[in-house]
């Protein structure tokens, strides 16, 4: 397959990475940062054309990245992750021949040692406006963080329920991986539209805090945009594929910071699905709709 028609966009913020081996199991940076060059170099090798856009990083981090060759580097200036996004997306749209997008983590390495073929396929040979990846279920429950698997499968089968009960996806279909970051997309205008939108609460007086819904996090350029291409009847595919969490993150996690990825994992979580909650109100034309697009 030729991956030069391909880009891979991310975002990164590794401020405390450093450079040379790992002190200590509790070091989140270093390790996410580690995972994060390993995945440009696969990008790379492959032929894809790779965005980073990044916040905060530690300047040995950023001068690793940018010695890698052909990476295009953007140093954003927003911490949100739904803006730089969409800048990095209309990066990866301007380089010439590309027609398709996978937008993802960087530390999801297996993404793009295991996966690349099956997420890319469908959208490269005009099967799909959008891939939606879904990881195989044994490889999930093993190597992941049970924490991370139990709330994303509930988070999943959440979201689903809602998005059959409002007949987004037929009764009969197998529940999409929502809760799993990637997403591939085609670079058809009618597609990036969906990806480029941003939508905001527009509560004055809101009951729950911003830093817990902002749909600037997440849900704007991961989730909307499936949801809205879902009621436009795109073509949306959902690919098994053989993903692995990486060891020495899931270690991290469930050793070294646990309590700390415990309560973001459930903050999302609940932050995802009021989100969706409120979206579908506002495709609906619901009264005192509290979200808007701009």
């Amino acid at each position: 397959m030729d991956y030069s028609s391909c880009a891979v966009v991310c975002i990164t913020s590794y401020p405390r990475w450093y450079k040379g081996k790992l002190r200590s199991i509790k070091h989140t940076d270093k390790i996410r940062g580690d995972i994060a060059l390993e995945f440009f170099y696969e990008s790379l090798t492959r032929g894809c054309n790779m965005i980073v856009s990044d916040e905060g990083s530690s300047k040995t981090f950023r001068k690793a990245v940018k010695n890698l060759p052909e990476i295009i580097f953007i140093n954003r200036r927003v911490k949100k992750r739904s803006p730089a996004k969409r800048h990095a997306i209309e990066r990866a749209i301007a380089i010439s021949g590309i027609r398709a997008i996978v937008l993802t983590e960087p530390e999801k390495l297996s993404l793009i040692t295991d996966c690349l073929p099956q997420i890319l396929e469908p959208v490269l040979s005009g099967k799909a406006d959008i891939v939606v990846p879904n990881r195989k279920e044994a490889l999930f429950k093993s190597t992941y963080p049970y924490y991370q698997y139990e709330s994303e499968s509930e988070g999943n089968r959440m979201y689903n329920e809602e998005l059959r009960s409002h007949a987004l996806i037929p009764v009969v279909q197998s529940d999409l991986d929502m809760f799993f970051g990637p997403r591939v997309f085609s670079t058809k205008k009618s597609v990036i539209s969906l990806f480029m939108k941003s939508y905001h609460f527009t509560i004055a007086h809101m009951t729950f805090p911003h830093w817990y819904f902002d749909v600037e996090s997440f849900s704007n350029t991961l989730y909307f945009p499936v949801i809205m291409a879902l009621k436009k009847k795109m073509r949306i595919i959902s690919v098994e594929v053989p993903f692995r969490y990486p060891e020495l993150q899931k270690h991290n996690e469930e050793r070294g910071e646990r309590e700390l990825f415990l309560e973001k994992r459930k903050a999302q979580r609940i932050s995802i699905i009021v989100e969706l909650l409120h979206f579908i109100a506002f495709l609906e034309n619901y009264r005192a709709i509290r979200i808007k697009s701009t």
